[in-house]
């Protein structure tokens, strides 16, 4: 019986996403700082948006480096 429930709790913890807050920080040779909050979502969509903005930011600001944390 508690090989079934510790089956059960890893499954669940496996299937479960971490979906939380995460803040794309964009800094440029200005020092100056664009913060941009994805909420409830995962590390790999915010990742990739904070990617894609910083794709397109380049376009105006050649020197911005953007971070999720």
């Amino acid at each position: 019986m508690k090989k079934v429930l510790f089956v059960a709790a890893v499954a669940v913890l496996g299937l479960s996403s971490c979906k939380k807050d995460w803040t794309c920080s964009c800094t440029g040779t200005s020092g100056s700082a664009n913060v941009a909050t994805y909420s409830n979502t995962t590390k790999k969509l915010a990742t990739d948006a904070c990617k894609t903005y910083e794709t397109n930011a380049k376009t105006v600001f050649p020197n911005i480096a953007c971070e999720v944390k």
